[in-house]
């Protein structure tokens, strides 16, 4: 009988471990982890602890009171160069009417038969005072260049001459601030007026032989004025000795 007994308490002992075993994988925090610990779930929480409604909303947009307001002054390459295309149909169509709309108040209108800008010798004008084409009156316009002769012509005969002598408004280049047409005469139109825009129509030649020394530009000259520029030059260019 007492040899038994190891043997009974072996069957025991297993019997024990058997249900020991069988409860824990009941109650299923043995073995499983739990599926809602999961870094991937749906919970909303990405691996830097930001909602997904937190890393995929949008920038806040800044409010229109936060914006650079516009400066009048500081009016675009595109604007200035609408109203030198405006300008120039004027000049076009002979339509002093218009044109004289265009001129500034305060400076008035200036023709310079060259590049270079004279304050001395070029003749200005007010709108009202802005001559007509039926006017024989002749007047000096400053002198001719290599001869230095006075150019003293009606305001037809000078228009016809050092302003509208080409059809600029299909002139095949167009600049805006910078220089195509180059000679001995420098522009100076930068000089007198400091604050303004210029728009440069230009032909590069017209006769091959001539090597591209019969070009001929037509500058206008703009000043900002309030939130519009305001025509105050118009300078004809062409190659000169």
């Amino acid at each position: 009988m007492r040899r038994m007994y190891p043997l009974l308490v072996a069957v025991l002992l297993a019997l024990l471990l058997t249900g020991c075993g069988a409860n824990s994988n009941q109650n299923g925090t043995a073995d499983v982890p739990n599926a809602s610990l999961s870094a991937n779930s749906s919970s909303g929480i990405d691996t830097k602890g930001q909602s997904s409604s937190e890393a995929t909303a949008p920038p806040t947009e800044a409010s229109p009171s936060d914006a650079p307001s516009p400066v009048a002054s500081n009016a675009t390459d595109d604007q200035v160069l609408d109203v030198a295309k405006q300008a120039v149909e004027y000049l076009r169509e002979r339509d002093l009417s218009s044109l004289a709309q265009m001129i500034d108040p305060e400076q008035g209108l200036r023709f310079s038969p060259y590049f270079h800008v004279n304050p001395d010798t070029d003749l200005v004008f007010k709108t009202e005072s802005l001559p007509t084409f039926k006017d024989a009156t002749k007047l000096k316009w400053g002198t001719a260049d290599g001869s230095g002769d006075p150019i003293e012509l009606s305001f037809r005969d000078y228009y016809d001459k050092f302003v509208y002598d080409r059809d600029f408004e299909d002139a095949p280049k167009i600049s805006i601030n910078k220089l195509i047409g180059t000679g001995n005469t420098k522009f100076n139109g930068s000089e007198i007026y400091p604050n303004a825009s210029f728009v440069e129509f230009h032909f590069p030649g017209f006769d091959e032989k001539n090597d591209g020394m019969d070009w001929e530009s037509l500058v206008l000259v703009f000043v900002p004025s309030e939130a519009d520029w305001k025509l105050a030059a118009i300078v004809h260019g062409q190659w000169t000795t």
